[in-house]
């Protein structure tokens, strides 16, 4: 399913839920009146190679907005239960508000219409909830080799030094960097902003030394061949 679900419920006993589609088109233009911080000109990335004018907004910003607006008055360090729906699937969490926003506004911006986050949107169709910096880059370098390896096949140069995915990441830095001053301007509390400050945390941490961070992954590789541990 391209749908996933998030169901936030507070102690007190509020909830709120997110619907989450995957493969949503999201308009930029002629959605009538949306907040100030939301239009494309407002801190606009200086990398956005969309075009700034009366009337258009910001994809990743529009996408937010609903769920910004929820938890503007909110707290960060508020605790939450999180109910994640995928597919058949549930997963669930007991966590503070800055990393449930920070899983669920991770999701909504990799599958946004965002020329620089939806570079993000295949590893965004499998979601995993509150992965960590581990999981997080495991996912996103093997997603990273496949698209290289289709491109082979399609006959085009692929790029298996990571040089591009280390690219992509200082680009989605540079994105989450205009998308704070956005939310700086947009809330009172500060959980949206925390939240956004972690994902610039893990984007950081994944774009950081690839190559010496890889190593680490090591034992989770899939050895083939003679130098399979237990082969000789």
């Amino acid at each position: 399913m391209s749908v996933i679900v998030y169901k936030l419920s507070f102690d007190k006993g509020d909830a709120v839920e997110f619907a989450v589609d995957t493969e949503r088109q999201s308009p930029t233009e002629g959605i009538g009146l949306k907040p100030f911080w939301t239009r494309l000109g407002h801190h606009q990335c200086p990398n956005c190679p969309l075009a700034a004018r009366p009337g258009r907004y910001c994809p990743a910003a529009l996408d937010i907005e609903h769920i910004v607006d929820s938890f503007a008055h909110v707290e960060s360090h508020a605790q939450v239960d999180v109910e994640v729906q995928i597919g058949g699937r549930k997963h669930s969490k007991r966590t503070d508000v800055q990393s449930a926003l920070r899983s669920l506004l991770g999701l909504s911006l990799a599958t946004s219409a965002c020329p620089v986050l939806s570079q993000m949107k295949g590893p965004g169709r499998l979601h995993m909830p509150f992965a960590t910096v581990e999981e997080t880059l495991f996912r996103m370098v093997g997603a990273y080799f496949v698209g290289q390896y289709i491109k082979a096949r399609k006959g085009d140069m692929p790029d298996f030094s990571l040089d591009s995915l280390s690219r992509m990441y200082e680009e989605v830095q540079t994105v989450n960097q205009h998308l704070k001053k956005r939310l700086d301007d947009a809330v009172l509390r500060d959980a949206n902003v925390n939240a956004v400050v972690s994902l610039m945390s893990v984007a950081m941490l994944v774009s950081f030394s690839l190559d010496q961070q890889l190593e680490e992954l090591e034992p989770f590789a899939i050895r083939t061949g003679f130098g399979a541990p237990g082969t000789q």
